[in-house]
């Protein structure tokens, strides 16, 4: 009998969920970990990650100055996971403006993203600039599809070769024998069950393959801080500052570490994060035309 009611009321429960978030479209609120007071900032982590991947940088703020909101993202750590879910940047951005919103968060925040994160964050920025004071990219996975830069191309169609054998292959995810899916798991962090599976397949797929981020940077106008790992080998960072070049509001950086949050990264986030943001001018030349030459004029000879 409890049995029965027990299965009846979760059963009521999914009807709920399916019925209010995929065909209201009401965006899920997140898990979120809350912790001190003042400018809200906002920490989004990558793929097949959680919040727990923040947890050096959280202690290295400054929490008597600093509200620091850190979410897992939808499909991931404590969070919702809909198997339903297309899992697009929108999908991933809609639900952190909504938890921000439940949060009574009215001033505009800095966003802090890692790898994922930072198209997440990308997104929020570009379609709601009133609620961005300032972005902070860490190790983004920027891929452009830009006749101009072929070597970035050409290493793109390599990448996502990669990926999308990994999205192809869940039979691997949870084989710890499998060499190939070991390293994959070493290089890019990840963090996979199987209840977590579809999020990170479609994350991959809708968010990170089929990103918005290239076109959205281009034309950003917050404040943005880019920081590379010198021994990233999840991201390209071939060509990118040649092609963010005309984007005076993006302030570029490196650090010596591989795709992740170490305590090292974190140390630089934070301290970037605590510091104002850098302001840039742009260098303008000013051609000058040379001076029109004056017309000769003969030297008439003095009469005696």
């Amino acid at each position: 009998m409890w049995r029965y009611l027990n299965n009846s009321y979760t059963k009521s429960v999914q009807l709920f969920d399916t019925l209010w978030h995929k065909y209201l479209k009401q965006p899920y609120k997140l898990d979120v970990m809350d912790c001190g007071r003042g400018r809200p900032v906002v920490l989004l982590h990558g793929l097949a990650a959680s919040k727990e991947s923040w947890r050096t940088m959280v202690a290295q703020l400054d929490l008597e100055r600093y509200h620091v909101i850190v979410p897992d993202l939808l499909g991931f750590g404590g969070s919702p996971k809909p198997q339903w879910a297309m899992y697009t940047v929108e999908d991933h951005a809609r639900a952190v403006l909504a938890t921000l919103k439940q949060m009574k968060i009215v001033t505009p925040v800095t966003i802090v993203g890692h790898s994922m994160g930072c198209l997440v964050a990308s997104h929020i920025a570009a379609t709601r600039p009133e609620m961005v004071r300032r972005l902070v990219l860490y190790e983004p996975p920027l891929f452009a599809d830009d006749p101009d830069y072929q070597a970035h191309v050409r290493r793109r169609g390599r990448y996502f070769a990669f990926y999308e054998f990994i999205a192809t292959h869940p039979q691997l995810a949870f084989t710890q024998a499998q060499a190939l899916w070991r390293l994959a798991k070493r290089l890019l962090g990840l963090q996979l069950t199987e209840e977590q599976w579809v999020p990170f397949r479609q994350s991959l797929r809708n968010t990170i393959m089929r990103q918005t981020a290239y076109q959205e940077l281009h034309t950003i106008k917050i404040p943005t801080d880019i920081i590379h790992g010198r021994l990233d080998l999840v991201v390209i960072r071939t060509d990118l500052r040649r092609m963010f070049r005309v984007n005076p509001h993006i302030t570029w950086h490196t650090v010596t570490d591989f795709h992740g949050i170490s305590s090292r990264s974190a140390r630089f986030l934070a301290t970037l994060v605590m510091a104002p943001p850098a302001t840039q001018k742009r260098r303008s030349i000013i051609r000058r035309r040379p001076a029109a030459k004056k017309p000769h004029k003969p030297v008439r000879p003095s009469r005696a």
